[in-house]
């Protein structure tokens, strides 16, 4: 779990939490580069946040390579309007593929992970974010 940074104290607090689930919707670490995955994320924010709040959120999934290795983002950006709830939830879909299968070293076929939960109103990106790292994934 990782707190929501606010630029306003009284906004706060707020938290996003993200799981990375296998092809069968099981959390996992382990998993295989033929298979499709999701990384899921749920966040909180006060209720005077949802309140005060406009716009939408915008949630995204990178990977970085332990060593040699793709760094990028996985899966699209997720678009969720705020309704003026507390509690929000969304999937991000990764394609089977988006990940090479069995490296051969020095690729480790590790990568750690990082979500991104981000505030955007008027279609500008606003100071309220969210990072959750990890987990660390292995692709084979």
């Amino acid at each position: 779990m990782s707190d929501i940074q606010f630029p306003n104290i009284l906004l706060g607090p707020g938290s996003v939490t993200a799981t990375v689930l296998d092809n069968n919707g099981a959390p996992a670490t382990v998993l295989e580069a033929g298979a499709a995955f999701t990384v899921h994320a749920d966040w909180q924010i006060s209720p005077l946040a949802a309140l005060l709040l406009g716009g939408e959120w915008q949630l995204a999934a990178y990977v970085e390579s332990i060593g040699p290795g793709p760094e990028q983002q996985v899966g699209p950006t997720v678009t969720i309007p705020l309704t003026g709830a507390t509690n929000y939830s969304a999937d991000i879909t990764v394609a089977a593929g988006t990940l090479p299968n069995n490296p051969a070293p020095p690729t480790s076929g590790v990568y750690k992970t990082v979500t991104v939960l981000t505030h955007t109103n008027f279609g500008a990106v606003t100071d309220v974010v969210g990072i959750v790292e990890g987990p660390v994934l292995r692709i084979g």
